[in-house]
């Protein structure tokens, strides 16, 4: 009889021992990965909530370079059926051909939208800091690096501003927020390039011919008093990217 009760209280202490193990490593586990990863009530992902955060910002100034041939704030223009068309390509005089306006429209394209939306960008950061530390988090933070790139179907926008986010123990560093928007800007503006150059060195742009070999896009061209106005859409996304030309014009009356 007390060989089988000291059995049992061996068996009861080894259950007490593996129980207060189990426990321990739990214990463990959960303030490791606290000390990994931490989350708060709205700000859970900073990451994401500066992307989301971000195309907010950048939505606007895109619709604007579609509306104003990659321009944010165009001088040249002509209004056309209540809307104002950017000259990409344009010659005061008549008959000459034009002048194009922006050679490197991509490059331009690229440096008016950072223009445009950099100061909104660090009001995200900025939003950012203010709700963590309205959760008693520390925020520390360096200058923001920010560039805007267009690619094949994608507006790519790198943007590196190093913070650590830090609660007690908790602590976390993040460096990179780079956001990809899905965008055709980069082929409509590369087509609208393209018209730009052939209308400076032929005064025309065979747009049908185009449109054969590409029917993904849709180009349409309008005379309208000296100048044409044109506007190049994408047939999948429905994004269109409008401006105008005057080349080779003849004066009133021919």
């Amino acid at each position: 009889m007390g060989i089988k009760m000291k059995s049992k209280r061996a068996q009861l202490t080894i259950f007490v021992i593996v129980g207060i193990v189990i426990v321990g490593a739990i214990l463990a586990i959960l303030f490791y990965f606290g000390r990994v990863s931490f989350q708060s009530p709205d700000k859970a992902n900073p990451k994401a909530y500066i992307e989301e955060c971000v195309k907010k910002v950048v939505e606007p100034s895109i619709k604007k370079i579609y509306a104003n041939g990659g321009l944010i704030d165009p001088k040249l223009q002509i209004m056309y059926m209540s809307e104002n068309y950017t000259y990409l390509c344009y010659q005061n005089n008549n008959y000459l051909s034009c002048i194009n306006q922006i050679p490197l429209l991509k490059t331009r394209i690229e440096s008016e939208i950072k223009k445009d939306t950099e100061g909104g960008i660090n009001n995200c950061f900025n939003s950012l800091r203010m709700d963590l530390e309205d959760q008693h988090f520390v925020v520390r933070g360096e200058e923001l690096d920010y560039s805007v790139t267009l690619a094949p179907k994608t507006i790519f926008l790198k943007i590196n501003k190093p913070m650590q986010i830090s609660k007690e123990q908790a602590s976390n560093s993040y460096e990179d927020f780079n956001v990809r928007i899905q965008n055709p800007l980069y082929e409509l503006s590369g087509i609208a390039a393209e018209i730009a150059n052939q209308e400076s060195q032929y005064c025309n742009f065979e747009y049908n011919g185009y449109m054969l070999l590409y029917p993904q896009y849709d180009i349409k061209r309008i005379s309208y008093i000296d100048s044409r106005i044109y506007i190049v859409g994408d047939r999948d996304s429905g994004k269109e990217f409008k401006f105008a030309v005057r080349s080779c014009a003849f004066p009133p009356g021919f």
